[in-house]
């Protein structure tokens, strides 16, 4: 399960980019004073760009949001790209190349979403008067935990994540269960500098790996469903700061993105998260043969991550769109 986790996080981040692409919401609008002013700003644009025209024409806070706008819009679109074919390969069971696609959105371009998302002020002043060798990521490195922790605390996942758990799965090289030596040998075929990442004797990395070995795989798994967890929720708080999202969707991905997540990790998470939805069963009927709904395992992984059902009576899908949960709320 933790593989179909892992792509609807990726779907659902997609399908909200996809949204405020196609409605525009990233667009910023503003009206000039007069005529004269809109003649300044467009002879200044054709000799230069619009944003240097709007601030020469006092559209500072407009500037900046269109600004912050395209930059999130961009970011989270390479990274979805990426993300995406990192999960494709992994369907193949090419890991070497997963962990090459994954490495520049979980430790590169992240740090510069949570950045976004948890100081948006510092991140803009740096952007704006310090690019790039204020933004470098051996500045990030300094004030990587802070980062982290601003931007996970101003989402939900905070109530299932903290902030040093990711930066040991993303970026702590001593890890043995972090994704760091992962990338590190998926990049490079000899590594030395560090004793933890070192080259076995007479060997390159990953070079004679069989590809039908499951531990690479496992490895992979037991940490890219919490890093999802957070990219996702990072990317949702990003696009609330460009326009706000339809509440009762909102919402519902909140819910469900933390319910698969205790799905995927089994156990006793697996069980509060069936409890968790056990209520349904007393109000959601299937429309064919009017059986009410059974919470098991399998059920409540569809419900989360397909909003469906399997009616344990007749066998067939039924449809159960989460939001609708939310709507009065």
């Amino acid at each position: 399960m933790a593989h179909e986790y892992c792509f609807f996080l990726h779907d659902e981040s997609a399908r909200i980019l996809v949204e405020y692409e196609r409605a525009e919401a990233h667009v910023v609008k503003f009206k000039f004073r007069n005529k004269a002013e809109a003649k300044k700003f467009n002879e200044h644009a054709a000799k230069e760009d619009a944003i240097t025209a709007m601030r020469a024409g006092g559209y500072e806070a407009e500037a900046r949001r269109v600004i912050l706008n395209k930059i999130t819009m961009a970011m989270v679109s390479d990274c979805m790209h990426h993300i995406y074919e990192a999960l494709r390969c992994l369907e193949k069971r090419k890991v070497v190349v997963a962990l090459n696609l994954l490495r520049k959105p979980l430790t590169d371009s992240l740090l510069y979403l949570s950045w976004m998302l948890g100081d948006e002020d510092e991140f803009y002043h740096a952007f704006t008067t310090n690019s790039p060798r204020g933004i470098t990521s051996s500045i990030l490195k300094g004030k990587r935990g802070e980062i982290l922790g601003k931007a996970l605390a101003k989402t939900e996942a905070a109530d299932v994540l903290t902030a040093e758990f990711i930066d040991k799965t993303l970026f702590d090289q001593a890890n043995p269960s972090g994704f760091q030596k992962l990338f590190q040998h998926a990049v490079h075929l000899v590594t030395v500098q560090r004793v933890e990442l070192q080259t076995t004797p007479e060997n390159f990395n990953f070079i004679f790996k069989n590809y039908t070995d499951d531990d690479l795989y496992e490895l992979v798994y037991y940490a890219l469903p919490h890093a999802l967890l957070y990219v996702s929720h990072v990317i949702v708080g990003l696009f609330e700061q460009i326009a706000p999202p339809e509440a009762a969707g909102k919402r519902a991905f909140q819910v469900r993105s933390i319910l698969g997540l205790y799905l995927v990790e089994g156990d006793e998470n697996e069980a509060h998260a069936v409890e968790r939805l056990a209520g349904l069963a007393e109000v959601v009927l299937c429309p064919d043969c009017n059986t009410a709904l059974k919470i098991t395992p399998h059920n409540a992984g569809r419900l989360v991550l397909t909003q469906s059902f399997l009616c344990a009576a007749c066998r067939r899908v039924q449809p159960f769109p989460f939001s609708w949960m939310f709507e009065s709320e």
